[in-house]
């Protein structure tokens, strides 16, 4: 008996504490200019945050999105523990994504992407998911 109060409180007390926030981050746009044409694409994105119900608590689910131009030409799902991959096109051209995650606070999740264009850097794209967000 003592024992199944003692995991109720612990898991109450585990509900009670900082969770990473539901919601969309954006990162800051960059521009880069292909060698092919005289046009500068603006690659920017996203992460989507959801709570996730399991069991009496809720885990996150990270979801990251690269657009060039205003255009998804990325997304996929974000591991907390380690780097994934994308790829996809974008104006004709192939790209690829290197995203690292790193916990930067207990509920803070941040995510740095590299986007290449045809094997050419682009962008470094930073999103930051926590506890709470500048408005």
């Amino acid at each position: 008996m003592a024992r199944a109060f003692t995991l109720a409180l612990l898991t109450a007390l585990a509900a009670c504490g900082p969770r990473t926030t539901a919601g969309r981050v954006e990162a800051a746009p960059q521009f880069w200019r292909p060698s092919v044409t005289k046009e500068a694409w603006r690659i920017g994105g996203h992460l989507e945050t959801r709570r996730i119900r399991s069991g009496l608590a809720s885990r996150p689910e990270h979801e990251v999105f690269v657009t060039v131009n205003g255009q998804v030409a990325m997304q996929g799902e974000m591991p907390r523990d380690r780097a994934v991959e994308f790829s996809g096109t974008a104006e004709g051209s192939g790209l690829s994504a290197l995203c690292t995650p790193r916990m930067v606070a207990r509920a803070t999740l941040q995510v740095t992407c590299l986007v290449l264009v045809a094997n050419e850097r682009a962008a470094s794209l930073t999103f930051t998911a926590g506890t709470t967000r500048a408005e």
